[in-house]
């Protein structure tokens, strides 16, 4: 039990990444908030932990919005008094060629992935200064925050934000001994890219299966990422096994781009 009765915030923890990254950390002894903008999905993953025998909270937070945020931060400290792990995973995607995209298109990625997470960090840090006793931020970028990606220039220009986010804000904090890292996974198995996939089939003009195909083709460990390979990851980032590790933006992504 790593990460016995530490207090945990995760955002966007209703379903895919979000929900096992959660649970994981309850696994491992924490107290979760679960946050979510969709209050039904917030709700069921806490249910599911509590059912595991956890004490879950839940809320319903848009990562935009500060003040949503600061009720969230509030609600928690009632409950437990104090804030020890924040996980940054709130995030979406469109897909869209440059000369189509539209500033809406441009805003929603960069508000969502690159403000929400930081507009979260200051709020958490924040407390955990004022606590005076470490803690532990992870921020989940994406292997789109380190190469290119055709038709996700939107996408790829917010995870590369939250990077140099995390870089920088490690920097500031370390004397705190608060560490902050982001985790840049690959091709994950979630809704989220059977939703990609079938826009990449469009795009391209061939089928879902194929562009499935072409995703495990292009990772060495020949399968495509689990929530929960990602979630082990952020549970160890968020334990005192990686409390020299900070600053960081780690792959996890079954090899892929080895050459890069």
């Amino acid at each position: 039990m790593r990460l016995s009765k530490k207090v945990a915030i995760v955002t966007g923890a209703g379903t895919g990444m979000g929900r096992e990254i959660a649970k994981m950390l309850a696994r491992e002894g924490a107290i979760v908030v679960v946050t979510d903008i969709n209050a039904d999905t917030a709700k069921s993953t806490a249910e599911e932990i509590r059912s595991m025998g956890g004490e879950p909270r839940a809320a319903t937070m848009d990562v935009r919005s500060s003040d949503q945020i600061d009720q969230a931060i509030k609600m928690t400290l009632e409950a437990f008094g104090r804030i020890d792990i924040l996980v940054n995973n709130a995030g979406v995607s469109t897909m869209a060629p440059v000369v189509n995209m539209t500033e809406d298109e441009w805003d929603f990625n960069l508000d969502v992935n690159a403000k929400g997470t930081f507009l979260c960090t200051r709020a958490v840090l924040r407390q955990m200064l004022k606590q005076g006793k470490g803690g532990r931020i992870v921020c989940i970028s994406s292997l789109a925050g380190k190469f290119g990606n055709k038709y996700y220039s939107h996408y790829s220009a917010s995870k590369w934000a939250v990077i140099g986010f995390v870089k920088s804000a490690a920097m500031e904090i370390a004397q705190n001994q608060i560490t902050i890292n982001a985790v840049c996974p690959g091709r994950v198995a979630t809704s989220m890219e059977e939703r990609e996939m079938g826009w990449e089939a469009k795009f391209l003009n061939t089928s879902v299966e194929e562009v499935k195909k072409s995703y495990i083709d292009s990772v060495p460990l020949g399968r495509l990422e689990t929530p929960e390979d990602v979630a082990k990851l952020v549970v160890f980032l968020a334990s005192d096994d990686a409390d020299y590790i900070t600053g960081e933006a780690i792959e996890i992504t079954g090899g892929m781009f080895l050459g890069g």
